[in-house]
């Protein structure tokens, strides 16, 4: 693939409105809360809370331990399941705190202008920001949003009405990740 058009910079003027803020606050938040494997931190210790419930239930119905061992084994499974539980709702708050605050900051800069050249994109407004491609970004298109993803800080946020079309906005993000591709490439071989 080319490079970037440089034109297409200067047709994509655009301001988050409040709407989209609490869109991308919501993925980045969730995103955030998940780094680190929805298996290990969600899947498994639900695993382990059945598993132990059916494991104490049946010591319990063969009389290996005593119904009233049983009964607290099942309290102590419970009593440690919901405090992970809330540890995780714990974590899912302040990631949402977090992501609404580095989005409101974006948001904050006003209206922005889009540049992209063959090592990443800047957004200039009241503020700049820079995020280039060799630095782990990812790109993703979800519901009418446009996020690249850094290894970690805030996203880069761009509404897809932004684009003159929707086509527009699908080329974007396939240029996008043909310039991670190509930086990732060009950093396992340089």
């Amino acid at each position: 693939m080319s490079a970037p058009d440089p034109a297409l910079s200067t047709r994509l003027a655009f301001e988050l409105t409040a709407d989209e803020a609490g869109i991308a606050t919501s993925r980045a938040a969730l995103r955030r809360a998940l780094a680190g494997g929805l298996t290990s931190r969600h899947l498994a210790p639900l695993a382990a809370f059945v598993l132990a419930i059916g494991f104490t239930a049946i010591l319990a119905s063969t009389s290996l331990i005593s119904h009233r061992h049983g009964e607290i084994a099942l309290l102590l499974a419970t009593t440690a399941f919901m405090i992970h539980r809330l540890w995780g709702r714990r974590r899912f708050a302040l990631a949402r705190r977090e992501s609404a605050a580095s989005i409101e900051t974006i948001r904050a800069g006003g209206p922005f202008v889009l540049a992209v050249d063959e090592q990443g994109l800047t957004l200039t407004g009241s503020t700049a920001a820079r995020w280039n491609f060799s630095d782990g970004l990812e790109a993703e298109d979800a519901g009418g949003m446009i996020y690249l993803w850094p290894r970690s800080g805030a996203p880069a946020v761009l509404p897809a009405r932004a684009f003159p079309s929707a086509e527009a906005a699908s080329e974007f993000v396939a240029l996008a990740r043909a310039g991670i591709t190509k930086a990732a490439r060009t950093g396992r071989t340089g």
